[in-house]
């Protein structure tokens, strides 16, 4: 039986698309890790840390990927306990403590850093060149009301400048 198409809102299709959209890329992200041998929020916190500028803090960190600090310390538990990062004293405020990835780290890394960019590559290649540009402007767009709607400064937008 042929499965009825009903007419929806625009905003409704957009939000579903959204969510769908989503959770599938989250599945494909999962397969590929899980060959690599770890999870996809751990590959996206050594990718933040080897991209921000100046000490990277727990509460940083979770400012720079958008996640919650418990959320992110939980995360940041796991990798130090299977030795992917290490929690180390800041030199200038011995209360901080800074995070650092160890050569285990380095490694798992550099071996996802080929498979995330295909993955991203295949999913991305159906857009042109253009509509890649007009895309990633107009989820910046989508992404930029969300912090407005919960009221998030600068920071979680440009982590790295100074506050």
């Amino acid at each position: 039986m042929p499965v009825r198409i009903v007419e929806t809102d625009p905003v409704d299709d957009a939000w579903l698309i959204l969510h769908q959209t989503s959770d599938s890329i989250t599945k494909c992200e999962e397969d590929v890790f899980a060959r690599i041998g770890i999870p996809p929020q751990q590959y996206l916190i050594l990718m933040a840390i080897k991209r921000m500028n100046g000490p990277v803090t727990p509460t940083r960190l979770a400012n720079w990927v958008d996640r919650n600090l418990n959320s992110i310390i939980l995360i940041i538990d796991r990798m130090e306990k299977d030795g992917l990062i290490e929690r180390v004293r800041d030199l200038k405020d011995r209360r901080t403590l800074r995070l650092i990835i160890t050569e285990k780290g380095r490694q798992k890394y550099k071996k996802g850093i080929k498979p995330a960019r295909q993955l991203s590559e295949k999913i991305l290649s159906v857009l042109s060149p253009e509509e890649l540009i007009s895309f990633a402007a107009n989820l910046r767009k989508v992404r930029e009301e969300t912090f407005i709607f919960r009221d998030i400064k600068d920071k979680v937008l440009n982590p790295d400048l100074p506050e």
